[in-house]
């Protein structure tokens, strides 16, 4: 179900929805590293995430920066990443990331 968007609403500057997690991709990217590192410590201590610079208004409710991608979007990003090292990791990710990622891809 997609959120509905109101009058001005900050959407992501990717699918254009409205951000309703509104956790920064930097903040959920150390949050993966966590992750990453209970599973795969070595793959962990090489990934650096890029950095999303777009802004829309809405701020991280962990870190309080503004920002401007979605949790959905930014963890498609990185569910296709892991995907292309190993379908286990990525669907064990799309697990505990799930953001209605799970939704997207299994159906």
């Amino acid at each position: 179900m997609k959120a509905q968007i109101q009058e001005g609403d900050a959407k992501c500057v990717i699918c254009q929805e409205a951000i309703t997690n509104p956790t920064c991709p930097e903040c959920l990217g150390t949050e993966v590293i966590t992750w990453l590192k209970e599973r795969i410590p070595s793959l962990a201590d090489e990934i650096t995430w890029p950095a999303f610079g777009c802004k829309t208004g809405v701020n991280c409710i962990k870190c309080g920066k503004e920002m401007g991608i979605c949790a959905h979007c930014y963890t498609r990003e990185i569910y296709g990443y892991f995907r292309d090292l190993t379908p286990i990791l990525a669907n064990d990710f799309a697990e505990t990331f799930d953001f209605g990622l799970r939704e997207e891809i299994f159906n």
